[in-house]
């Protein structure tokens, strides 16, 4: 059975995430898999060390309650879940535990600058971006709207991306609404190869599923897809990453962190092999 990779450590972002992810679960079938990273504290060494084992007891066995009371509510609504706990950092847990050939999706909750959000995505956007194997979805801790009303897949109409588009359409399918199909002409865009070639590759082969194409000229990436977002009431941002950064992919990671940083609503990452 695929399974949906939940991160969480308790807050209101990961809640809100888990949520989402039960979800997605429910409407595709999906079993869940929740990871927890357990960071024990730096103490002070003059403390007795039976009092530490003590803490550090009680700690793992309040995280292990908390994670199997979330399995014990699945059961009863009819989703198959499981937990992991980590004594590693977040980001190598993730790695570790996306791995898993039956992993279809990753999913974070986006809190703000200094909860979860800064531990996974802040401070170490590019190496999840870059490392993670299967898809990464953010969800951001105040949003609670449909998630598949209105989605958007940015493109920059320079590389082969039908695979991906493919892979929104699928998302799209829970949705009555077309896909979108975004390109946005930055100023100082470098146009490799002419626009209309994917433009009419894309009409040609998606011209049945469901799609409706945008193109929007602005200053900069991130300005033109928050104008975007505004303006199409945009649920879901599907983006297209590659590891290799701006030359060799996509989108460059640093434009893709901006804009989970950004952005007040969810956020969908592939990784361009």
């Amino acid at each position: 059975m695929k399974t949906i990779l939940i991160a969480t450590d308790f807050s209101d972002g990961s809640e809100n995430a888990r949520n989402y992810g039960l979800m997605l679960a429910k409407a595709d079938g999906l079993k869940i898999r929740y990871v927890h990273a357990y960071t024990p504290p730096v103490l002070d060494p003059n403390i007795p060390v039976g009092l530490i084992e003590e803490t550090y007891t009680e700690t793992v066995s309040v995280i292990e309650d908390t994670l199997k009371k979330y399995v014990d509510q699945d059961k009863e609504n009819g989703i198959t879940s499981d937990f992991l706990i980590s004594y590693s950092d977040i980001n190598s847990m993730i790695d570790d535990a996306s791995m898993d050939q039956s992993v279809d999706l990753v999913i974070v909750g986006k809190t703000g600058h200094t909860g979860f959000l800064e531990r996974v995505i802040g401070s170490t956007a590019e190496h999840m971006i870059n490392h993670l194997k299967s898809p990464l979805l953010v969800i951001p801790e105040e949003y609670n709207g449909d998630i598949f009303e209105h989605i958007c897949y940015a493109s920059e109409l320079e590389y082969d991306e039908e695979k991906f588009i493919e892979k929104a359409i699928k998302w799209k399918a829970h949705s009555s609404n077309p896909l979108i199909i975004s390109h946005i002409f930055e100023k100082y865009e470098i146009n490799l190869r002419p626009d209309s070639q994917f433009i009419n590759s894309i009409n040609k082969n998606f011209k049945k599923s469901g799609i409706r194409i945008i193109e929007k000229s602005s200053k900069n990436f991130q300005n033109g897809i928050m104008d975007l977002i505004k303006e199409e009431k945009l649920s879901l941002l599907v983006l297209t990453t590659h590891k290799r950064g701006f030359l060799d992919g996509i989108i460059n990671p640093s434009k893709t962190k901006s804009i989970i940083s950004e952005t007040k609503i969810p956020v969908l990452v592939f990784c361009f092999d």
